[in-house]
Protein backbone atom coordinates (compact mmCIF):
# COMPACT_ATOMS: atom_id res chain seq x y z
CA UNK A 1 0.00 0.00 0.00
CA UNK A 2 1.36 3.40 -0.94
CA UNK A 3 1.67 5.97 2.00
CA UNK A 4 -1.14 8.58 2.93
CA UNK A 5 0.12 11.07 1.20
CA UNK A 6 0.89 9.40 -2.07
CA UNK A 7 -3.01 8.36 -1.38
CA UNK A 8 -4.12 11.53 -1.18
CA UNK A 9 -2.59 12.28 -4.39
CA UNK A 10 -4.35 9.59 -6.49
CA UNK A 11 -7.46 10.51 -5.15
CA UNK A 12 -7.12 13.93 -6.17
CA UNK A 13 -5.96 13.39 -9.23
CA UNK A 14 -8.56 10.78 -9.95
CA UNK A 15 -11.24 13.17 -8.36
CA UNK A 16 -10.37 15.87 -11.42
CA UNK A 17 -10.17 13.33 -14.13
CA UNK A 18 -13.74 12.45 -12.97
CA UNK A 19 -14.92 16.23 -13.13
CA UNK A 20 -13.14 16.03 -16.69
CA UNK A 21 -14.68 13.04 -17.74
CA UNK A 22 -18.52 14.63 -16.89
CA UNK A 23 -17.10 18.07 -18.83
CA UNK A 24 -16.78 16.11 -21.63
CA UNK A 25 -20.14 14.03 -21.55
CA UNK A 26 -21.78 17.48 -21.07
CA UNK A 27 -20.33 19.08 -24.00
CA UNK A 28 -20.59 15.74 -26.22
CA UNK A 29 -24.19 15.88 -25.25
CA UNK A 30 -24.73 19.65 -26.32
CA UNK A 31 -22.74 18.96 -29.71
CA UNK A 32 -24.74 16.28 -30.37
CA UNK A 33 -28.02 18.35 -29.44
CA UNK A 34 -26.52 21.04 -32.00
CA UNK A 35 -26.36 18.35 -34.33
CA UNK A 36 -29.45 17.26 -34.29
CA UNK A 37 -31.08 20.59 -34.29
CA UNK A 38 -29.24 21.63 -37.24
CA UNK A 39 -29.98 18.77 -38.90
CA UNK A 40 -33.48 19.39 -38.55
CA UNK A 41 -33.10 22.85 -39.69
CA UNK A 42 -31.39 21.63 -43.27
CA UNK A 43 -33.58 18.78 -43.80
CA UNK A 44 -36.42 21.51 -43.16
CA UNK A 45 -35.15 24.18 -45.66
CA UNK A 46 -34.43 21.34 -48.33
CA UNK A 47 -38.51 20.25 -48.23
CA UNK A 48 -39.61 23.90 -48.07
Amino acid sequence: MPPANEKNKIVAKVEELLALCDQLKSRLTEAQTTQLLLTAAIVEQALA
